[in-house]
């Protein structure tokens, strides 16, 4: 009979640690603190950036057609060619809430860039198509790169 009540208590012990566990994984608000110059130092280091070059924010506004000076850090670094696709976009937002209106403008921008190199830019749509965009608390990171999946990799691990 002993037995039997301590697997009784044991039940609702580990059913309440469960519980618990879920509550603050649930109630996490998703934030890092890494600094944008930490994060974009992983990012960058991940992969071959002999193509790519930092942008500054009036590019960033050209791009996006979103400002800059609205969000924590932007960093952009794009293809020195008209005729090149690659692209890396990192933005630490000041506010969650701020998460859609960026990803609209990636989105939009990934549009117009897919619509100007259809027909004759196969190679370039690919990458397009492949691109990355990664939504992680308070972090974005959009890239269209041939090394994309390991830009993610350790965007993820940086935060």
């Amino acid at each position: 009979m002993k037995k039997l009540n301590w697997i009784f208590y044991i039940k609702y012990v580990l059913l309440f640690f469960l519980l618990i566990f879920m509550i603050r994984l649930l109630s996490g608000s998703g934030t890092s603190s890494t600094p944008a110059a930490q994060v974009d130092a992983d990012v960058t280091s991940a992969i071959n950036m002999d193509m790519l070059s930092a942008a500054d924010h009036r590019m960033f506004k050209r791009l996006y057609g979103i400002n800059a000076n609205d969000y924590e850090d932007v960093r952009l670094y794009v293809s020195g060619s008209n005729m090149e696709v690659e692209e890396l976009l990192i933005v630490k937002l000041k506010d969650q809430s701020q998460a859609e209106s960026v990803e609209s403008a990636i989105n939009t921008r990934l549009e117009k860039q897919l619509q100007s190199f259809e027909g004759y830019g196969p190679e370039q749509c690919k990458l397009l198509n492949d691109h990355i965009l990664d939504v992680r608390g308070n972090y974005i990171l959009f890239i269209v790169h041939n090394d994309a999946a390991a830009a993610d990799k350790a965007f993820r691990k940086s935060l």
